[in-house]
């Protein structure tokens, strides 16, 4: 017996296929396709993106009093063959009359409406039929409802079928899983099997794509390739030969055009031929709301390139290549280049690239693969090149390395004219101005170069002109002066503005909200932050880095004002898209997510989030000190809900030596109150281990300068702990490493939620367990507290230091 799907009825008419064991339900779309008075309901897509699925599912839940399902399968039957089909399941005589007589007399032989679904039309049905069929669409009172699910749009009249409102098209954008939905059905099929991000990546919602990925066992283990076998018989036999092997030929490209196809053969027949795919819904995705561009579904290409008749001749790459190149697509160029083994031509390409571009998409991860690939001797082949390569390594945080390029680009000094070599020692200066200010060491420097390189930057360099600005508003910030950083980011988005650069325009805003943040204007925040996704929106290019970096902000503003599971939403969207462009700035996510996590009293998690925060930084070449402060302070924060006073203060006077003394480091560009930050967590330290006298007076001059900067969240988490001096406590107990040993991980998060406020069922609902775990942890907690009820264990939580 085949298992039923959750939340679909077990019953099903005849005739209607089965649900797959492992069948997500779509309720959303099943009652799209349900509801309204439609008298064609269209599904057209690739193979495997669920059309047949569901189908069955929107007629299993309310069968209507006429169904008749026929199983086309793609084959041209004819319409003497589909009316003896239909007589058959309506249990009637064929009618007398011409077949198109008999068919409607069949469809008119009750006055309840038959739901017909022809289910897999194929892509060049029977004349007839079609004719037919299109000619019973016309008629308004003909008591048919049909449904089709099709790889190829039918030639029927369907504009006057959308203009009278009798028309339902689903496409494979509106068909396909959300990353959310692929996550789910990987999860039934192999739980624990992980990478749910990767798996949506290469499937982009492709339905079959997922169990058959799922099912496939890696390259090595010598199993079957259930993909392959699928597109085999799904896809390449149904195609003739001549589409066969332009489809195998065109999967090994990142995206094609009508326009690209029509140069890259040399019959003068490519645009049609690659039309022709898209009519038979080959698996290419558009990739831009013109319909110019088009990619092959990434696991699909991957698995065809495997196929024996597929190749591309290096003359056909080199080809594709200066195709790519003169339609802008730069990044392509320089990709084939190098799969043609053609390095010069990939650094000459290269080379016509800019600061702006790295922030676009993901292109900073694409340049520093390419630096994997490229010969040194042609990364430094010109300053230009050596330029270019420094901003990308300044933006990975791998500042020794983007030194060094610095020290290269004296080779070419002096350059054959005065103009060119004021040029590059301006363009040099702006690069040590940038790079002075993530190190943090010497901001006054730093501050020098910025300015000195503004004054000799030209408007042809008003890319390193807009991150001086950048940079100066950074080290503004860390000083303590945010009206100057406002002024150097007015500047700076003007500059952008007048260039037409969304991608600077939102990336100076990202440090706008990161100054509003500071502050606690949230409700500014939020509206700077939908400004600025509605800015990336109006762009076709997926630019990930901006959006990842804008999905972590989020978070901060969502953790600023306690929204704590939206919070984890955005974190975990923000942290995948930086990880996929080597954003370093992935090390928020993780932040992020384990003071989330701490909140949660989930300490062993936060831990591991720190932990692998580290390994990243580590992995990606960052260099230490541009990360260690922040991933010190949100350890200290951990610790400190955790209630280890005394680890929080060693790692806390540790980070005051950076602050201290004749030349203070400036604290970071992504964590302008890192000292302050950190003071705080001092003087609470000093407070929470019996020396409230010195913990005061630090507290008060923290509050004073926070006032002075305006910075309210800071201000108010001091007072909150002004307060807790004077409040009347019971004396505390010692923190002991033994105490958290007294209670189970499990345990320390349900006390955790108990002390916020959270009931039973919240708690369930939060940590994934059902209410009677909830209340079994809750028994075994009093019991080890020795106390009754849950406010004792609250409060002796806190002598005990296991609450902060």
């Amino acid at each position: 017996m085949p298992r039923s799907s959750p939340g679909v009825p077990d019953c099903r008419p005849a005739g209607l296929p089965r649900l797959p064991p492992a069948h997500l339900p779509r309720p959303r779309l099943a009652a799209r396709l349900r509801d309204g008075d439609w008298r064609l309901r269209l599904l057209v897509a690739p193979a495997g993106f669920g059309k047949t699925v569901l189908l069955g599912e929107c007629l299993r839940r309310e069968p209507p009093p006429r169904l008749v399902w026929l199983s086309l399968g793609g084959r041209a039957e004819p319409l003497a063959q589909v009316l003896a089909r239909l007589a058959i399941a309506l249990g009637q005589a064929r009618p007398a009359g011409t077949d198109e007589q008999a068919l409607s007399a069949l469809l008119q032989a009750h006055p309840a409406p038959l739901w017909l679904v022809l289910d897999d039309y194929p892509h060049d049905p029977d004349p007839a039929l079609d004719a037919c069929l299109d000619r019973l669409l016309a008629q308004p009172d003909l008591p048919l409802r049909l449904l089709v699910s099709a790889r190829q749009r039918p030639a029927w009249n369907l504009p006057r079928l959308l203009l009278a409102g009798d028309l339902l098209e689903l496409d494979a954008g509106e068909l396909a899983f959300d990353p959310a939905e692929t996550q789910q059905l990987a999860e039934r099929l192999a739980p624990g099997a992980g990478q749910p991000a990767a798996l949506w990546r290469d499937t982009l919602g492709w339905c079959a794509g997922v169990p058959l990925l799922l099912a496939t066992p890696p390259a090595s283990g010598g199993g079957p390739c259930w993909l392959k076998d699928y597109l085999d018989r799904e896809v390449l036999a149904r195609l003739e030969a001549d589409a066969r092997r332009d489809l195998l030929v065109l999967v090994h490209l990142p995206r094609v055009s009508a326009a690209f196809c029509a140069q890259l053969w040399d019959d003068g027949d490519g645009a049609a031929r690659f039309e022709a795919l898209l009519r038979r819904h080959a698996f290419f995705l558009p990739l831009d709301r013109q319909g110019l561009w088009y990619r092959p579904l990434p696991a699909v290409a991957r698995a065809l390139r495997e196929h024996a008749d597929a190749q591309l001749s290096p003359a056909l790459r080199l080809r594709a290549c200066r195709l790519f190149f003169a339609a802008g697509q730069v990044e392509d160029a320089i990709d084939q280049a190098l799969a043609a083994g053609q390095p010069e031509v990939a650094a000459s390409y290269l080379e016509r690239l800019g600061q702006e571009w790295l922030t676009g998409e993901r292109h900073l991860a694409h340049l520093l693969a390419w630096r994997e690939r490229l010969p040194a001797h042609l990364l430094d082949g010109t300053p230009r090149l050596v330029v270019l390569n420094a901003w990308a390594l300044l933006l990975a945080w791998r500042l020794d390395e983007a030194d060094d390029c610095l020290e290269r680009l004296g080779r070419f000094l002096p350059q054959p004219d005065g103009r060119r070599t004021r040029r590059l020692l301006a363009n040099a200066q702006a690069l040590r101005g940038a790079l002075g200010t993530l190190r943090g060491r010497d901001p006054g420097d730093a501050a020098r170069d910025c300015h000195a390189a503004l004054a000799a930057l030209d408007d042809q360099d008003w890319m390193p002109a807009l991150l001086c600005r950048s940079a100066l508003a950074r080290i503004a910030f860390a000083s303590g002066q945010p009206e100057q950083a406002g002024a150097y980011l007015d500047s700076a988005r003007e500059q952008a503005r007048r260039h037409g650069s969304v991608l600077f325009e939102v990336w100076l805003d990202l440090d706008r909200v990161q100054g509003l943040l500071l502050r606690g204007d949230t409700a500014r925040a939020r509206a700077q932050i939908d400004a600025s996704l509605a800015l990336i929106a109006q762009r076709d290019a997926g630019d990930a880095l901006l959006l990842g970096r804008l999905r972590l902000a989020d978070a901060q503003l969502l953790l600023q004002t306690d929204a704590l599971d939206a919070a984890e939403d955005s974190l975990r969207r923000g942290l995948a898209l930086a990880e996929d462009c080597a954003d370093p700035l992935a090390l928020l996510g993780y932040l992020g997510l384990a003071e989330l996590a701490a909140r949660r009293g989930d300490f062993q998690a936060a831990f591991a989030e720190l932990a692998e925060a580290e390994r990243r930084m580590h992995c990606q070449q960052v260099w230490r000190l541009a990360y260690m402060g922040m991933l010190s302070l949100q350890r200290m924060q951990v610790l400190a809900r955790q209630g280890n006073w005394a680890r929080v203060e060693t790692i806390g006077r540790r980070i005051q030596r950076y602050f201290e003394g004749e030349r203070p480091w400036m604290a970071p560009c992504f964590a302008p109150d890192l000292a302050l930050r950190n003071e705080l967590l001092l003087a609470r330290a000093q407070a929470a281990q019996g020396n409230p006298g010195a913990a005061r007076p630090a507290l008060l001059d923290l509050q004073r300068r926070g006032a002075a900067l305006h910075y309210r969240p800071l201000v108010e988490a001091v007072r909150q702990a002004l307060d807790a001096l004077d409040a009347p406590t019971e004396p505390r107990i010692a923190y002991d490493a033994a105490i958290p040993d007294l209670l189970s991980q499990r345990e320390q998060a349900v006390l955790h939620l108990l002390a916020e406020g959270y009931s039973n069922e919240e708690i369930g609902t939060r940590l994934f367990i059902s209410v009677n775990t909830v209340k079994t942890h809750a028994k075994k907690i009093n019991c080890k507290l020795g106390v009754k009820r849950r406010t004792q264990a609250v409060m002796c939580a806190k002598r005990l230091g296991l609450l902060a």
